[in-house]
């Protein structure tokens, strides 16, 4: 089947966020890091590091290949798509199995791998823009930041009449997502001792 879509007037007003590329990587690793230090899915599953910037730093660039990864343009927030039928490329070589096992130890890489394959059973099989990662640095918290950093897609959705979906791993930004359109589908855990991850999807917004 060819998918065709289907042009709507956007709800959201068109904002100017910075791509990111190989000359910006480190500045959306940093921020983001920064924006999920307290992140309690994540943090269990590198078993608690000091820093969560090299989660990023192997993660991210995959994602950045797919030209959906941009930055507030002032540095203060930064968000990471996967377009549909986008497919991640991941680069398993014997340096990044170091790299994770340097973040969290064999703890950390078993809890890695069943993450990875929990998120990946329950992850829809229908076309749509997923949601990666999307944060706000703790002092600009509450400035709409975060609004204006998740429209920038959300618009294209509706746009493209597309559904989106994301992995919620706080409690307290049910509300924020709720209010974008998404609704929580399934709560789950990769773990008795793991925290809950709340996965929720949206469907486009008809005007």
């Amino acid at each position: 089947m060819v998918w065709h879509p289907v042009v709507k007037e956007a709800p959201f007003p068109a904002m100017n966020f910075t791509t990111v590329d190989k000359s910006n990587t480190a500045e959306a690793i940093a921020i983001l890091a920064e924006a999920f230090s307290d992140d309690p899915v994540i943090n269990w599953c590198c078993n608690d590091p000091a820093s969560l910037a090299p989660f990023f730093g192997l993660t991210l660039p995959v994602f950045i290949e797919q030209n959906l990864t941009y930055l507030d343009p002032q540095g203060r927030g930064a968000a990471s798509w996967l377009g549909p039928g986008q497919k991640l490329r991941w680069p398993a070589t014997v340096g990044n199995a170091l790299k994770v096992f340097r973040l969290g130890g064999g703890m950390g890489i078993y809890r890695m791998m069943r993450s990875g394959m929990t998120t990946e059973r329950y992850h829809p099989k229908v076309p749509h823009y997923y949601l990666f990662a999307i944060g706000v640095k703790p002092g600009h918290k509450g400035q709409g930041i975060g609004t204006r950093l998740i429209a920038e897609i959300l618009r294209r959705c509706d746009n493209e009449n597309m559904p989106a979906y994301l992995e919620n791993s706080k409690p307290e930004n049910l509300r924020f997502y709720e209010g974008h359109g998404f609704k929580v589908q399934r709560e789950i855990r990769f773990a008795r001792s793991a925290p809950p991850l709340w996965l929720m999807w949206r469907e486009p917004k008809v005007n």
